[in-house]
């Protein structure tokens, strides 16, 4: 029988049984030292599955997650996950440690293929002890489940492959961490030969010692945990884009916009919004909701490279392309268009090595969030003047709102919001949200019971990733 044809006999199998019982996941212990569970190391080494989790479950749970895992081909190689690890005991045992404590999911990890592995290093994991975020993942099993699948990559990668500045996909594809179709990805940039992920909040991990095959796939350390990307409004609050939350909000958007699935936004700056002070205060209701449209593309998470691409291809005419994006590479006399959530289409150009929408500037591109991706521009977008275009020569661009102008009363739509002190990004707090209603900004469509069972065996498969 083929993988995939045990896969989907195993999700059978739990259907049936959740049609049948009730069922909760049994919840993991936190123990309160080691020696409880004679482990060594902090939090992950003393976390133990509940003896009440059904055997069963378990047991098609597994099952689930191995045929899932089996459908990419083996490396050819002889060493195993194991022999991996104790090579490079002196930066992973921590990690080792958690995984010896955990016979089910130690054997699952080290059947399972085609995937990468981001093992964190013993640093980065006393640096995680030492923060909120591990709080949260005593207390909340699904965010551990969260937490450990957004560190495998979906694939194989050697650093050779990551040296492309691009998306990554990962196994994190579980609603309220991820409302992205396919799941939940991460940014991979290339510096003179370091390799850098961005993750949420612009948090960096680095990977050091990197290139471990091992039967099933190959693992690379890197020097931080991953930070799971945060709600829309949590990023932006991150992000000191203030203006741009306090508009949202003032168009009473905020909570559709960020229980929307598969969202590109373009999220103007406090400057970009003072720029056009002097029209705000005649803006309606009606009018605001228009223009915070305009910088919504619904149903399409649009990462940079992809942008690129689309620039590149118009350009020659292609339908396929690599993409680039710290070079953008490209003649620059392409022009994509997307189609927004407002209904019309904006403009992506290449000028002097510069991303633009309409005449915007991309000063950030790529900051990942819970339900899509934001890029932070420097003006803001006029649906009443998509034709507008840079200058490729000016530092900066006039506002694409003909006779605007900033006032002294300060930044519009600022007032009552404050944006996050936090330095620690791991320290973010985050929150599960349900489906959301329909919106004009654009809804995550409805889920059915099955879809409800099958998001529960997502979570139950991921507190076996790692």
């Amino acid at each position: 029988m083929r993988a995939k044809d045990h896969m989907l006999q195993a999700e059978e199998s739990i259907l049936r049984f959740q049609a049948r019982e009730t069922w909760k996941p049994a919840p993991f212990a936190a123990m309160s030292s080691p020696q409880q569970v004679g482990c060594r190391g902090p939090l992950l080494s003393c976390w133990v599955l509940q003896p009440h989790f059904d055997a069963f479950l378990k047991e098609k749970v597994s099952d689930y997650f191995r045929a899932r895992l089996a459908i990419t081909p083996r490396l050819t190689t002889c060493q195993t996950l194991a022999d991996v690890l104790a090579a490079q005991s002196a930066t992973l045992s921590t990690l080792t440690s958690w995984l010896e404590s955990e016979e089910l999911i130690y054997s699952i990890l080290s059947s399972a293929s085609g995937v990468t592995l981001l093992a964190p290093s013993n640093n980065a994991m006393a640096q995680l002890y030492n923060t909120p975020l591990a709080a949260q993942l005593a207390e909340d099993a699904n965010l551990l489940t969260a937490f450990l699948s957004y560190h495998v990559l979906d694939g194989l990668y050697w650093i050779s492959n990551l040296t492309v500045d691009r998306s990554f996909p990962t196994m994190l594809n579980i609603a309220g961490y991820s409302n992205i179709t396919g799941g939940q990805r991460i940014i991979s940039r290339s510096d003179d030969g370091a390799i850098t992920f961005y993750t949420g909040n612009a948090a960096q991990s680095t990977v050091q010692p990197y290139d471990f095959p091992y039967a099933n796939g190959i693992l690379h350390v890197i020097d931080s945990v991953l930070t799971i990307p945060p709600s829309l409004t949590d990023t932006l609050l991150s992000a000191n884009l203030t203006a741009a939350l306090g508009a949202i909000r003032r168009a009473k958007a905020e909570t559709s916009i960020n229980q929307a699935n598969d969202l590109t936004i373009f999220a103007p700056n406090n400057q970009a919004f003072n720029a056009i002070g002097s029209l705000v205060a005649g803006l309606t209701a009606d009018e605001l909701t228009t223009v915070l449209g305009y910088h919504v593309i619904r149903g399409k998470v649009l990462y940079s490279e992809q942008i690129v691409d689309d620039i590149n291809n118009a350009a020659s005419g292609s339908t396929s392309g690599t993409g680039s994006v710290a070079g953008l590479s490209g003649s620059g006399s392409g022009v994509a268009s997307q189609a927004t959530s407002q209904g019309g289409n904006v403009y992506f150009r290449i000028e002097n090595g510069r991303l633009f929408i309409n005449s915007a500037c991309v000063i950030q591109a790529d900051l990942l969030v819970a339900n899509g991706i934001v890029h932070i521009i420097d003006g803001v977008l006029n649906p009443a003047n998509s034709t507008a275009t840079p200058n490729p020569t000016a530092a900066t661009q006039a506002p694409a709102f003909v006779g605007a102008s900033s006032t002294p009363g300060g930044v519009p739509f600022t007032s009552g919001v404050v944006s996050s002190t936090s330095a620690s990004t791991p320290s973010v707090i985050y929150t599960t949200t349900p489906s959301a209603s329909a919106s004009l900004i654009g809804a995550a469509p409805g889920t059915t019971p099955a879809a409800d069972i099958a998001m529960l065996v997502g979570v139950s498969v991921g507190l076996m990733v790692l």
